[in-house]
């Protein structure tokens, strides 16, 4: 037995993943800015990875369902993968000196960073998010069908559609501000304080 999925229904599918990666960008700022946390570099590499994953989506929901767009959704999750591991792994061993790279005997040299979110902190939370949309997308591509024809039959579909791509390109503008405001041009602080570039 073949199994086969919809071009309509594989838009439909992208629509709620793309609009699924806004909603969790989102909600890093309300996180962001109800705790004055600024994100790490390593976040904000994170934020580029879920951008990526959206985009993919995006475009198999604009332009039909392609696998070099899911293709975009994969290898953006495994950045984004393999930079949550990165940060996570930063923060598991506590005795080791960020700044020497060296093994300490000081408890306190590498705390975890940020608030946790019911008990797990971000880049945990971004590692379980990445590894879903590897299984989501890998099965979503064992359906034949979405790849037979581009055109759409569902115009409310392609409203929607291009009412979550424009959501989705004012995240990104906003991500793009407020990483210059904290960065400006320079390096970007890693500290996590509430300290703007403007301001300093």
């Amino acid at each position: 037995m073949r199994l086969s999925l919809s071009p309509d229904t594989a838009r439909a599918l992208n629509l709620i993943g793309m609009l699924g990666m806004v909603g969790v960008l989102l909600g890093a700022y309300v996180y962001q800015f109800t705790y004055h946390e600024l994100p790490c570099t390593l976040c904000m590499l994170q934020r580029v990875a879920m951008i990526g994953v959206a985009f993919g989506a995006a475009m198999n929901v604009m332009l039909g369902p392609d696998p070099r767009h899911y293709g975009v959704c994969l290898v953006s999750a495994v950045f984004g993968g393999v930079i949550s591991i990165r940060q996570s792994l930063l923060h598991i061993n506590p005795f080791f000196d960020t700044k020497t790279g060296l093994p300490t005997m000081d408890a306190g040299s590498n705390p975890p960073f940020g608030e946790a979110v019911f008990g797990y902190h971000l880049y945990i939370w971004g590692l379980v998010l990445f590894a879903f949309v590897i299984l989501a997308v890998g099965i979503v591509q064992l359906f034949g069908g979405q790849f037979e024809r581009r055109e759409v039959t569902s115009g409310a579909l392609m409203r929607l559609g291009a009412l979550g791509v424009g959501l989705l390109f004012l995240t990104v503008a906003a991500e793009a501000a407020t990483t210059f405001m904290e960065c400006g041009i320079g390096d970007c602080p890693n500290d996590g304080g509430w300290n703007w570039w403007i301001f300093r």
